[in-house]
């Protein structure tokens, strides 16, 4: 008798099944709980805009496979309207954006959680794709040529940005230099890797 054989079979669209790559993402029933569309919602003037051009250094993560206490994966990433809402309004005033991961190899997006008739979000995913796919390594990122740093959420924040030497830097050299960091949800995890060794 297996009791987690079991409990699968009883549980039906509640339980998740692995991917291909045996990694596990949301049941059948959770992605019906999955928003459509996002909250975003253009602003109604331009008073904000910026009078020179700037940048926002956006990290992410290139690894999408959260180990769980139990050992098994769970299919993780950045979290799709955790990145473009912001991003969206971010550009309405005039910014632009750069893109780093840890080893420089594509941002992953927790595609299961895309909110598929969002035109907004589809419309920058697709712009940006390119830059997506080839992020610059943060060894190459220097905080002094950005207006700002921005760590989406997403359950990937917590995989390989808190132990990220180069990461801590960038956040010190921020810091030091009185520029903005912005986070949300679970983007926090990331800021634990600019704490100083000696506490």
């Amino acid at each position: 008798h297996n009791p987690e054989h079991t409990r699968n079979r009883t549980m039906g669209c509640f339980s998740s099944k692995p991917t291909a790559d045996g990694a596990y993402e949301p049941s059948a029933f959770a992605s019906l709980l999955v928003p459509k569309k996002s909250l975003y919602k253009p602003a109604k003037s331009s008073e904000h805009a910026l009078s020179s051009p700037a940048k926002i250094l956006v990290v992410a993560t290139c690894d999408g496979r959260l180990k769980m206490r139990n050992g098994k994966v769970f299919n993780a990433g950045t979290h799709v309207s955790e990145l473009f809402v912001p991003l969206l309004h971010f550009k309405s005033v005039g910014f632009s954006f750069d893109f780093a991961t840890v080893t420089g190899k594509p941002v992953v997006l927790e595609m299961w959680g895309f909110p598929k008739k969002d035109e907004a979000v589809t419309g920058l995913w697709r712009e940006l794709k390119p830059a997506l796919d080839k992020p610059m390594k943060l060894a190459d990122a220097r905080a002094s040529e950005y207006a700002g740093i921005f760590i989406p959420g997403g359950h990937g924040a917590m995989v390989n940005l808190p132990t990220s030497d180069d990461l801590g830097k960038l956040l010190r050299d921020a810091h030091e230099a009185g520029q903005p960091t912005i986070t949300l949800c679970h983007g926090p995890a990331g800021l634990t890797a600019g704490t100083k060794k000696d506490g």
